[in-house]
C-alpha cells in the first residue's frame, strides 16, 4: 500500500469519529426554522450543559419542541444555532427520570415561552434541576451572552454553531 493510501484511511476514519461524537441532531424541516438574513431571523443558540456527575436517565439526548412540533434532540456538552422565525415561540424540553422510593420511570416536561425578535440573538440553556426522589428534568431559561461564554468555553459547537460559536460573538 501506498503512503497516500494509508494517509488518506487515516483521515477517514478520523473524520468518521469526529462527526460520531457529535450526536445533537436537528429538525431543519421545522416551520420555525428559516434560512434567511440575520435582520429577517432570530438567531438562537440553544445550550446543554455538562452535569457534575453521572446522571441516569438525564444523560439522555433531550428532545426539544418549539410550538409542540418536534425541533432536536440535544446531547450533552454540545451545543447549535437555529436562525428561527421572530415572533412568541413555546420551547418545550421532555426527559424520563427515577423518581419516587420504587424508583419509578416517569416523564418529566416543562415548556417556556420566549419572545423572538428579528435580528436578535438569544441564549437558551437547559438547566437540570435535580429534585432528588422527586425526580430529575430540565429547565429553559435564557442567559445572556457573558454566561452564555462562560457556559459554553469546553463544550462541543454542532451544526450552525461550528460556523459561528459563542466565544466568536462580541458581548
Amino acid at each position: 500500500m501506498s503512503d497516500k493510501f494509508v494517509a488518506i484511511c487515516i483521515m477517514a476514519i478520523l473524520m468518521a469519529g469526529i462527526t460520531a461524537c457529535a450526536s445533537t441532531r436537528v429538525d431543519d424541516r421545522h416551520p420555525l426554522v428559516r434560512e434567511a438574513p440575520d435582520s429577517e431571523v432570530a438567531r438562537v443558540y440553544f445550550i446543554r450543559p455538562r452535569t457534575e456527575r453521572t446522571m441516569g436517565f438525564a444523560d439522555n439526548r433531550l428532545p426539544v419542541e418549539a410550538d409542540r412540533f418536534h425541533l432536536m434532540t440535544l446531547a450533552k456538552g454540545e451545543y447549535t444555532m437555529l436562525p428561527m422565525v421572530p415572533g412568541n415561540v413555546w420551547i418545550s424540553v421532555t426527559s424520563q427520570t427515577h423518581w419516587g422510593p420504587r424508583h419509578d420511570v416517569k416523564e418529566m416536561s416543562r415548556s417556556r415561552q420566549f419572545n423572538l425578535k428579528a435580528g436578535e440573538t438569544y441564549f437558551i440553556v437547559f438547566n437540570l434541576v435535580d429534585g432528588e426522589f422527586r425526580g430529575a428534568f430540565f429547565e429553559p431559561e435564557e442567559v445572556d451572552i457573558y454566561m452564555a461564554k462562560e457556559l459554553t468555553r469546553n463544550m462541543l459547537p454542532v451544526g450552525r454553531a461550528r460556523k459561528q460559536p459563542v466565544s466568536s460573538l462580541e458581548g
